[in-house]
């Protein structure tokens, strides 16, 4: 699938579409923008494409609703969005907001004000189970001297209805390029902007997006903040990319778009590529202050070490994201269905439950061989118990388990992912409790799939990838890929510490694939080198620190790409391949079959 931006909607018309907020639920994708009259909502199953659906929430007793998010819990959809009294043209009296549904679609229904002041942007955060939210007030560092201005703080959440009211500054201005306006209020101060915030998280690092400088002008972009992760959201220290007096920005005006700016960042339909999603204005058209021109936009990312990378903003016809190889949609599940699969696979389930007097009980299947080999996660109601077991020649054992949260309604959605990596098996439940196993050696039958225990449940959606993620101790794995030679592996990653490391691959059977290496080089002593049917085709000295390398075969090009230049390999699956590291460790492994 290719595409062009901006994005397409199902009536053939152009939709402005301001402060796109994306959310992934039950297979298809809800967008959330910001409109004078209401908070309009559109869907999309492949994330390019778009039906508009009207409002999901419209009062006529207010205007300008910016910037919603929405966060879904058992079985409610909380929106949080700003507006202003119909009475009142200042924007300064933006307050944050909350209404909930039980449908994505809306109509949502006013609960509470969060604050009586200026406050924008919400994006809520779930992390390692726990709930934050990011958010923007003027009240911060408004009274400052120097720089005064809008900036970004975060607070915890005990429930979705609720802030901590505990807030701290999580980015703030810095540089000249996020003035919203010089003497913005006759005081002498100009006036600077941070809003926008967005998180990502990928291997050992979260990124937070930004939008700064002044929404209605041209030179809005997007920057980027990044921390290590830790267990607490809380305790993330997020530092400007590359520091926070130079300013390196992920997106900006080029000769097509302007103004690029507020977005989210989505999984493709694959679960396993990042892409960013934000508005933009056809550089070409007049700018008309007041009048709006913003429409919706989306660009696969890309990683570097610690920073963040972006092709866009783009206007020519693309490579769009990539689909899972196996889907299901709207399955009545009264009986045992199974899917084929691979040893290394992400896998997202969306299920619900009849309801019934006895509570309901089922089972995943995370590989199925036949009745007595199997791993299965088995979800039972009534006890809230999760338990991972392992049957192997008709031998069951308990691997691990958990408990589902206090209230956990099994009538609504919930979402169930999964990732093996060959022996090992890590399953989540809505992004929060996780479980982390490992089978004992057995015949795989490399299927996956669900079974009703006198339960009769409803499979909304079911999407699975081949796909490997390897890092600390499971870099051990590598060897499922490449034949590995002078290595150890660690809790920092795989290296030898005097030897070359090799890893070698013959022929790749394979259509259409992506591998992605996180590298740690150490000082200047160390080097990297590529060699196809024992040709060099990339050697490199690497920069003391962290760095990506991506090795691509797809539909439009083969080839590896490294410190932001790619080199082109001919018919790359049919040659072997030998990637040589000295001084320079693997800390993290990415494998993807694309499927465009």
């Amino acid at each position: 699938m290719t595409y062009q931006n901006p994005l397409p909607f199902t009536d053939g018309k152009e939709h402005t579409n301001p402060d796109p907020y994306v959310l992934r639920w039950c297979g298809n994708y809800y967008c959330y923008a910001t409109d004078r009259e209401g908070v309009k909502v559109s869907v999309s199953r492949d994330l390019i494409h778009w039906e508009d659906r009207g409002y999901a929430l419209s009062d006529p007793a207010y205007h300008d609703y910016w910037a919603p998010s929405v966060l879904y819990r058992n079985g409610t959809f909380y929106l949080y969005y700003s507006s202003v009294s119909e009475s009142v043209d200042d924007c300064h009296f933006e307050h944050l907001k909350l209404a909930v549904s039980r449908e994505p679609l809306g109509p949502f229904q006013y609960q509470k004000t969060f604050f009586e002041e200026f406050s924008i942007d919400s994006h809520p955060v779930v992390w390692n189970g726990r709930l934050y939210m990011l958010y923007s007030t003027n009240n911060w560092i408004g009274t400052e001297e120097k720089i005064a201005g809008t900036c970004i703080l975060r607070d915890r959440m005990p429930s979705p209805e609720e802030l901590e009211g505990e807030p701290e500054a999580v980015v703030l201005p810095s540089v000249v390029q996020e003035i919203y306006e010089a003497d913005r209020f006759s005081d002498g101060r100009d006036w600077y902007t941070i809003e926008g915030a967005c998180t990502l998280r990928h291997g050992r690092y979260c990124w937070l997006l930004y939008s700064a400088n002044a929404y209605e002008h041209e030179d809005y972009f997007i920057g980027t903040a990044v921390a290590e992760n830790r267990e607490e959201f809380q305790e993330m220290v997020f530092r400007k990319y590359p520091s926070a007096d130079r300013w390196e920005p992920l997106l900006k005006k080029n000769a097509k778009v302007e103004g690029t700016g507020h977005n989210t960042v989505t999984k493709a339909p694959n679960m396993v590529d990042d892409w960013i999603v934000y508005h933009g204005r056809d550089a070409e058209q007049e700018l008309i202050l007041g009048r709006e021109q913003r429409v919706m936009r989306a660009d696969a990312l890309y990683y570097d070490g610690r920073r963040l990378l972006c092709h866009g903003p783009s206007s020519q016809e693309t490579e769009g994201p990539c689909l899972p190889q196996q889907s299901v949609r709207e399955l009545a599940v009264t009986e045992p269905a199974e899917w084929r699969s691979s040893a290394f696979y992400h896998m997202e389930l969306w299920i619900s439950g009849v309801r019934q007097h006895t509570g309901v009980r089922f089972g995943i299947f995370l590989d199925y061989l036949d009745e007595e080999d199997y791993v299965e996660l088995q979800v039972m109601s009534g006890r809230r118990a999760l338990e991972i077991w392992q049957c192997r020649k008709g031998i069951r054992r308990l691997l691990g388990q958990g408990r589902l949260p206090a209230g956990y309604d099994y009538t609504c959605p919930h979402l169930y992912t999964a990732e093996r990596r060959a022996d090992r098996f890590l399953v989540s439940v809505d992004e929060g409790q996780e479980l982390y196993v490992r089978a004992e050696e057995m015949e795989s039958g490399n299927r996956v799939g669900i079974r009703p225990y006198f339960s009769e449940l409803k499979l909304h959606s079911m999407d699975l990838t081949e796909y490997a993620y390897l890092a600390e101790d499971d870099l051990i794995g590598l060897s499922s890929f490449y034949q590995v030679k002078n290595a150890q592996v660690d809790g920092t990653g795989l290296y030898h510490p005097y030897k070359k490391t090799e890893l070698t691959r013959g022929q790749s059977r394979e259509e259409c694939w992506r591998e992605e290496f996180t590298l740690e080089a150490e000082g200047t002593e160390n080097g990297l080198c590529i060699l196809a049917d024992g040709a060099c085709i990339r050697k490199e000295q690497m920069p003391a620190g962290e760095s990506t390398m991506y090795l691509v075969k797809d539909e439009r090009k083969e080839g590896v790409f490294l410190g932001g230049v790619f080199t082109e390999v001919k018919d790359m699956g049919s040659v072997s391949l030998q990637i040589c590291f000295d001084h320079v460790k693997v800390t993290g492994y990415h494998r993807v079959h694309t499927k465009i």
